[in-house]
């Protein structure tokens, strides 16, 4: 891939979603919102203007993996992307996803030490 690519997105794993707003909120003066696709289970964060966004995703396993927050890196192209973190020892966790007509697309991988990050794409 060609040039940098920016990180474009967090998510922030946890056990208690309102303690999590409390918490994000009175800390650093973060605003959240309901994701318009969720069933209550995912709530968008926002940090402040011309900042990346994030969200709060409701933790499915006690532990996560050991996954609490998962940095999205912003690509053109996903599939690209994924073929060569594949090339240099990666792994592709979750193929490319589509989240909604407004929001793009996701994919999460491996790194070459087995840590889990995410990929995002408007298209």
């Amino acid at each position: 891939m060609a040039g940098k690519n920016p990180i474009g997105w967090f998510e922030i794993h946890v056990h208690d979603i309102e303690k999590a707003k409390v918490f994000y909120g009175g800390v650093f003066g973060w605003e959240f919102r309901l994701s318009q696709s969720s069933s209550g289970h995912y709530w968008n964060i926002f940090t402040g203007n011309n900042s990346i966004g994030g969200g709060f995703m409701k933790k499915s396993k006690p532990e996560h993996d050991g996954s609490g927050v998962i940095l999205y890196i912003e690509t053109d192209d996903i599939d690209g992307a994924l073929k060569d973190i594949g090339k240099h020892g990666g792994k592709t966790e979750t193929p490319k996803t589509k989240i909604s007509e407004t929001s793009g697309y996701f994919a999460m991988f491996r790194d070459a030490d087995n840590n889990l990050l995410g990929l995002w794409s408007k298209g």
